[in-house]
């Protein structure tokens, strides 16, 4: 998940395991009225509550692109979180290329946080969000259902496209750690993005053995 306004959106090498392919053969930007045409086709299946609600997984918990009403915490299950998409601009280079954090259907369960967007606020919100998110079609926004502590919640959730080019696939833990430990992009090092989330999640009473595994890994 993204960091900035395009940031964190994991701009990535595809699936290939060359990373000297070019850039433009590797992914291609949604085009402006592409990405409108998601968000209106997103939102038509939007739940009809006041409040919208937004699963974070990843850099969205710590640095959200809009004002945030209130957080719950979060629990989705049928997913994980994993470090699944490739990243060659905001936390790595085509030289070097990183890793970006991606939801994928698993038989486990990914805690998170959930963010409310104000009604107010909603229009801005989603466009930046979509900006932000959607620079690519790695990503698939979809309407899922998370427990909470008092009662289950319809929230947007972006869960990766294993059929994206920018897709890496379910890579050893030893290579993810490489990879996150080398690499450096616009944005920074893919191994402060790591951190973070570890970090964020952390506050939010989350613990993510996967994730803290992977920084000892990378530090070790």
């Amino acid at each position: 998940m993204g960091d900035n306004r395009q940031s964190e959106t994991q701009f990535g090498l595809a699936s290939c395991p060359d990373p000297d392919q070019t850039l433009m053969e590797s992914f291609e930007h949604l085009t402006a009225e592409a990405r409108r045409r998601s968000l209106v086709d997103t939102l038509s299946g939007a739940p009809e509550t006041s409040e919208l609600w937004l699963f974070a997984y990843g850099s969205l918990i710590w640095r959200p692109c809009f004002t945030v009403q209130s957080r719950l915490k979060g629990v989705l299950h049928g997913y994980e979180r994993r470090f699944c998409v490739y990243t060659v601009e905001a936390r790595g280079t085509p030289e070097l290329p990183g890793l970006g954090l991606g939801l994928e259907p698993a038989p486990r369960l990914c805690q998170g946080v959930l963010l409310s967007i104000p009604q107010r606020d909603r229009d801005q919100a989603l466009t930046a969000l979509w900006v932000r998110e959607m620079l690519t079609a790695v990503y698939q926004p979809r309407w899922l259902t998370v427990e909470t502590e008092t009662e289950p919640l319809k929230a947007l959730a972006f869960v990766v496209d294993p059929g994206h080019r920018q897709y890496a696939g379910h890579l050893t833990e030893e290579t993810q750690a490489g990879l996150i430990r080398s690499a450096r992009g616009k944005l920074g090092t893919c191994r402060e993005y790591l951190a973070s989330t570890v970090d964020a999640l952390a506050d939010a009473g989350i613990d993510d053995p996967y994730l803290a595994g992977l920084l000892a890994r990378v530090d070790g």
